[in-house]
């Protein structure tokens, strides 16, 4: 297994941007994600690791080793296709047997018996073994997916590249594939990329994940930091729920003070260590729904008054839609709570629950001293 670092990476399609200024290290044998919406150039950074991409600047290091200029038949990686890619006309053993076929060890190729064994285990580990004689339109849509993994996998690769493996199967196929490439990567602690849109999925199956939006890696951390703490509002935005509220910063310190246009004083925290926010600077205030209370915890609370617009009964909890002026906002309230649409609600949240966010994503980014996106700009102005 191996580790990948990616040095200033950066790729374009003529005028198009796909990807720039990435920064990243991720770590032997755990499962990395690119999270993100469509275009925002999750999959061309997933071709470059794998080879099918060279970029226009920037290193791609495999441990100590700069694959950079290496083809992908030579960095050994294992990739699974969104359409997984199988042939129609090969049984499933042949399909998976199709890369050890091709695969030279020292100038050696492997023997019939040696294949057979291989192909064997690797349907075993993914739960085919007794259908390697079926044709993959014999197979439901979990299967095709079991027979492409097991095809990236046979060649015993360094690195386990999947492009959006799940996003052609049904709700609880996909629940239960999810949980089967957890379990083979812990089991063969193999280093993973792993590329979806997604956000619940993102941070079920991931060791660390990289929020990615218009080329950009927005945030690259663990699945609870970029939940707990997200960096700009893109990112609070596209991970789970938030309200977000307008104001101009009263005062900063620990607490930082934001005034919002109805005139009251909302307290919050960063999420972003050493950001040197400024008074009268435009920020946002960003509450997850579940951070909103029906009743105090601490005097310093904040307050939120709103008109009740729609409430939903989820089981667990109701869902409260409300708004605060012009303002939409969403609470998770408990399901016994009376609550109903035409309702004056008054709801709570701690200062350490209300995150205080600079407008911009790595605009905003570029200003916090020693953030990796102002050290890539710096080195891509001494570059040119």
């Amino acid at each position: 297994m191996v580790e990948i670092t990616l040095e200033n990476l950066r790729k374009t399609f003529g005028e198009v941007l796909a990807t720039d200024e990435v920064n990243m290290v991720l770590r032997e044998g755990e499962l990395s994600t690119l999270l993100g919406p469509s275009g925002c150039g999750k999959t061309t950074l997933l071709r470059l690791i794998a080879g099918f991409y060279a970029p226009d600047h920037g290193r791609i290091y495999f441990d100590d080793k700069d694959v950079t200029g290496v083809p992908p038949h030579k960095r050994n990686t294992g990739m699974c296709f969104q359409n997984y890619a199988l042939w129609p006309h090969m049984s499933v053993s042949d399909n998976v047997a199709y890369g050890l076929k091709l695969k030279r060890v020292n100038g050696m190729k492997y023997t019939k018996a040696a294949i057979d064994r291989r192909v064997q285990a690797a349907l075993d580990l993914v739960h085919m073994g007794e259908l390697g004689q079926r044709h993959i339109h014999q197979l439901s849509g979990g299967q095709q997916q079991r027979v492409a993994l097991a095809r990236a996998l046979v060649i015993e690769p360094d690195v386990l590249l999947l492009d959006e493996p799940l996003s052609n199967l049904d709700a609880k196929l996909r629940i239960d594939m999810r949980e089967e490439i957890i379990r083979i990567q812990k089991e063969l602690s193999i280093t993973t990329v792993y590329v979806t849109h997604d956000q619940h999925e993102a941070l079920s199956i991931s060791d660390m994940v990289a929020v990615m939006d218009k080329g950009y890696v927005q945030q690259f951390d663990t699945p609870k930091e970029i939940y707990a703490n997200p960096q700009t509002v893109f990112v609070a935005d596209f991970i789970g729920q938030c309200t977000f509220i307008d104001g101009l910063v009263e005062s900063v310190g620990d607490i930082i003070q934001v005034r919002i246009p109805n005139g009251q004083i909302v307290s919050g925290r960063t999420t972003i260590f050493n950001y040197p926010f400024m008074a009268d600077e435009s920020v946002k205030a960003a509450i997850r729904p579940e951070d909103l209370h029906l009743s105090k915890t601490s005097s310093s609370d904040n307050e939120i008054d709103g008109t009740v617009s729609r409430t939903i009964y989820i089981g667990s909890a109701i869902e409260v839609y409300f708004k605060v002026g012009e303002i939409s906002a969403q609470a998770l309230l408990d399901p016994s709570s009376r609550i109903k649409e035409g309702d004056e609600i008054r709801l709570y949240a701690g200062t350490k629950e209300v995150m205080v966010l600079p407008v911009g994503g790595i605009e905003a980014l570029r200003k916090v001293p020693g953030h990796p996106m102002a050290t890539s700009q710096a080195s891509d102005s001494v570059n040119a």
